[in-house]
């Protein structure tokens, strides 16, 4: 299958899911994907969970992941 989303759809792969990809996403990831000019699709699973443990992180020291922190702490 051959995904041809619009202009407002989103591609999603059933692994992203598998790897911690909740809707609806935080902001963090639109920052982010913003950030680096990048889509939902461009991304790995691996980079999904990565997202995800920095998101829980945050969360649990009570603090809101924002694209700054991402920056501080990972480099694509």
């Amino acid at each position: 299958m051959i995904p041809k989303p619009q202009a407002t759809d989103v591609v999603v792969f059933k692994d992203f899911c598998l790897c911690g990809l909740r809707f609806p996403v935080a902001r963090f990831l639109c920052q982010v994907l913003e950030a680096f000019e990048v889509q939902l699709h461009h991304l790995t699973p691996n980079g999904i969970i990565t997202l995800s443990k920095l998101c829980w992180a945050c969360w649990s020291y009570g603090a809101k992941p924002n694209a700054g922190t991402f920056y501080e702490y990972y480099e694509l």
